[in-house]
């Protein structure tokens, strides 16, 4: 099995093992989630279920001290209304963050993050996940392996 299969493989597993009667968490500001100063912006990766997009994983560097940051968001007309909002942010390999964190029964319902990582040198693994309406919207694999160097 791939790094890419195995790392899918892993996140997945742990949407799973999210329990659905969690408890709300509520953020401070439906539009907050900031990885602080110093963090420049990469790139936005769309949260997808088939054609629909429900939100962005948003991800970030700081030059300065080699960390790499990711949000995830859901779009602004579901906010509050999305759940069990998560960001994943791994190396590829043996380190990964997640907001909230794996087997936390948190239910962010604006967004998830910042997570942040030491991945200078290194290819950004990185994954956001929200629930609306009983659909499952994800980044899937499309920021893994990205942003190498």
């Amino acid at each position: 099995m791939s790094l890419r299969s195995k790392l899918a493989a892993v996140l997945a597993a742990c949407v799973v093992t999210i329990p659905l009667s969690a408890v709300t968490a509520q953020p401070a500001s439906a539009t907050g989630g900031s990885c602080g100063s110093g963090y420049n912006f990469l790139s936005s990766y769309p949260l997808r279920y088939g054609d629909a997009v429900g939100g962005s994983l948003d991800l970030y560097y700081n030059p300065s001290n080699g960390y790499n940051c990711a949000i995830a968001r859901a779009k602004a007309a579901w906010d509050g209304v999305a759940h069990h909002i998560r960001v994943f942010l791994s190396d590829g390999g043996s380190r990964t963050v997640s907001d909230p964190p794996i087997g936390s029964s948190a239910n962010y319902r604006y967004y998830a993050g910042p997570v942040k990582l030491y991945l200078k040198h290194k290819c950004v693994y990185a994954e956001g996940q929200l629930t609306y309406n009983g659909d499952w919207y994800r980044t899937g694999d499309a920021a893994f392996g990205v942003h190498c160097g």
